[in-house]
């Protein structure tokens, strides 16, 4: 349910705030007053998208709040799987909207998007407006309501999977007797596979290959550098020779003896890195001529892979698109059973979960009829009569019945679709006898009801005003209306005002007590809040509550 709604520097809203208990809520004001811009400010904390400027002249933003609690399940579990602590006994929205247009979203201070606000919200709060009376119109709509109540939305997910495979084959199908091929057409195919195959590719062999090459550049340098040191120890004159001569010239003096022995072990320690420095030079060489050979295969997988999609990924996807080509050119008419085979084996399967999902549909019809008649014959609407037709339609992701509201306002007219059968006050009252019936199907706790009432008045006003106070008794049910006879029903009553002052206008809300609620009333049915109005309304009061 929403236990509060704030609003601050909300076009006419300085700062508003209601505090809303587990009842019936109204809401009321003259016209333009601002009640609307409320139900609006849910509607934006819920996802909407921002109708112009929403910032109160001469600020700088806006901010929208609304605490929530008591949760139903589903919209826990959504909240549980996008990070969120579910054992907070609150959830607080919050909606700041800058005057540059730009807004932010966030739960308990964690920022969201409008998308899983509105996914989150769906689950929450249902507004119902003049407009959504136009959206019940829909078949499309009642269809997702029938399914709702017949509990059978999970079942409708199969069906609608099954259709997909169908489908896909169905496709599939037609495509293969669509398609003529040439010789050359197989031979040019047939060869782009053979080029895919003669490269004996590796999943991560150019990467691979990259940074050996990599590492055999930089070695390079370093045969330079074992070249030289091979060079000038081992040529003519070089360091070795002149060890070997320094060696024996000092061999015989017996003044140097032990110094010419240092020299030979240095002749023999040279000797001996010259030989080290050539194994690791014809190593590096080794590796230099494969450096050639690496270079040549990553230009080859660059040009295969730049011809196929730019990766060993997509050439292999490739790969397997020309093979089921070739398949279908030379195995066309295996291919084709096949699929016809899979296409009846397939439709078979979809039929039966759609027959199911029809059935199911048909069973709940008669006591859908039934409670949509009881509750517009409460509000007032004696001869209505409510009939769910169904045709059978081809095969479609939302199964085969094609389903509309049909309805009868008056004894001996004919049954048509809820858009033409009925006057403005008519179909609010039948649209609040659809709500009463699908409201307990969908598991949602907070019921806003915007000007539904409009086209009515007196009795008929009244008995909308009870059906709604009798939702209360599960829901929480919040109302803007303009009538007398449906705020009477209140059991909270807030009045929305504006004031003028010094070339500013600004809204205020209020929640009225019991004497002043009568005297709004009053005002609402007379213009005047006069002794014999608000007495009046006082009895109108204790009958409503009473009896």
């Amino acid at each position: 349910m929403i236990e509060q709604l704030t609003v601050k520097n909300y076009i006419l809203f300085e700062k508003g705030q209601i505090d809303f208990r587990k009842n019936m809520s109204v809401i009321t004001g003259e016209t333009g007053a601002g009640k609307s811009l409320l139900i609006d400010a849910i509607g934006y904390l819920s996802g909407d998208r921002l109708q112009g400027n929403v910032v109160r002249h001469g600020a700088d933003k806006a901010i929208l709040q609304m605490v929530l609690s008591e949760l139903p399940e589903q919209a826990l579990d959504l909240l549980e799987e996008n990070g969120f602590d579910t054992d907070e006994d609150e959830f607080i929205i919050t909606r700041t909207i800058q005057s540059t247009g730009k807004s932010r979203l966030s739960i308990n201070g964690q920022a969201v998007t409008n998308a899983f606000i509105k996914k989150l919200m769906a689950l929450i709060v249902d507004v119902h407006s003049q407009m959504d009376t136009i959206t019940l119109n829909d078949p499309v709509v009642q269809l997702d309501l029938l399914d709702q109540y017949a509990n059978t939305l999970t079942l409708r997910e199969k069906v609608k999977e099954a259709y997909k495979a169908w489908s896909k084959i169905s496709s599939e199908l037609k495509k293969l007797q669509n398609e003529t091929f040439s010789d050359e057409e197989l031979e040019f195919t047939t060869a782009q596979l053979n080029e895919i195959d003669a490269a004996n590719l590796k999943e991560g062999e150019l990467e691979e290959l990259s940074e050996k090459i990599k590492d055999a550049s930089h070695a390079q340098r370093d045969l330079d550098a074992l070249s030289s040191g091979v060079y000038l120890l081992g040529r003519d004159g070089g360091v070795q020779d002149q060890l070997a001569e320094c060696w024996k010239t000092l061999k015989n003096s017996d003044a140097v003896s032990d110094l010419a022995e240092r020299v030979h072990s240095l002749y023999y320690e040279a000797m001996d890195i010259r030989e080290l420095l050539q194994e690791k030079k014809e190593t590096l060489q080794n590796g230099a001529e494969q450096l050639d050979a690496m270079q040549e295969r990553e230009y080859e997988l660059k040009k295969l892979y730049r011809r196929n999609g730019g990766s060993y990924q997509s050439t292999m996807e490739k790969r397997e698109r020309l093979q089921e080509k070739i398949d279908r050119i030379l195995h066309r008419q295996d291919l084709f059973d096949k699929l016809e085979k899979e296409k009846k084996q397939a439709l078979k399967a979809y039929m039966a979960l759609a027959k199911e999902l029809s059935d199911k549909r048909m069973v709940v019809r008669d006591e859908l009829k039934a409670k949509v008649e009881a509750n517009a014959h409460d509000l007032m609407l004696e001869h209505a009569v409510f009939e769910i037709v169904r045709k059978e339609k081809a095969p479609s992701d939302d199964g085969i019945d094609e389903l509309e509201f049909m309805v009868s306002m008056n004894p001996g007219q004919d049954l048509s679709p809820l858009k033409t059968s009925a006057s403005g006050g008519e179909l609010s009252r039948l649209m609040l006898a659809l709500k009463v019936v699908f409201q307990a199907s969908n598991g949602i706790g907070t019921l806003v009801f915007d000007e539904i009432d409009t086209g009515v008045s007196g009795k008929v006003a009244l008995a909308m005003g009870s059906k709604m106070h009798d939702l209360s008794q599960n829901y929480q049910v919040l109302a803007i209306t303009h009538l007398p006879s449906v705020a009477v029903w209140a059991d909270d009553h807030y009045r929305v005002s504006k004031h003028s002052e010094n070339n500013s206008t600004s809204t205020t809300i209020e929640l009225l007590d019991e004497e002043q609620h009568l005297q709004e009333l009053a005002i609402m049915a007379s213009g005047s809040a006069g002794d014999k109005a608000v007495e009046s309304m006082r009895e109108m009061a204790a009958k409503v509550r009473h009896g």
